[in-house]
């Protein structure tokens, strides 16, 4: 088994040095794979002000980044994401869940 799987079917969260300041937005997704570099998403990101550059794409919660998207397929507590969504590929797919995620970036730019 490869470490990083195991650590994360133990739930256990990987250490990050202190020297080596964290980006301070999170998206959370469920594929392993680089998402930053996906157009749709990319878009989306603009949408609420916040660039690739500036965010963490990670497939769990860690603490100290704000969650900014989290388009996981199994809900998990807390929700503190300013945009939640089913995954990428869902989204993409279906225009309700493209609605669904434009209702919310639309509250979240009113409330800003």
């Amino acid at each position: 088994m490869e470490k990083s799987a195991y650590l994360d079917a133990m739930n256990i969260t990987r250490w990050r040095g202190a020297d080596k300041p964290g980006k301070p937005y999170l998206v959370i997704h469920d594929l392993d794979a680089d998402m930053s570099e996906h157009p749709f998403l990319n878009h989306i990101l603009s949408l609420i002000g916040v660039t690739p550059e500036q965010c963490d794409f990670d497939c769990q919660h860690v603490s100290g980044p704000q969650v900014v998207w989290d388009m996981r397929k199994v809900a998990m507590r807390p929700r503190v994401a300013w945009l939640v969504s089913k995954p990428l590929q869902d989204v993409i797919a279906s225009p309700e869940q493209k609605r669904l995620l434009w209702k919310q970036i639309c509250d979240h730019q009113n409330s800003q």
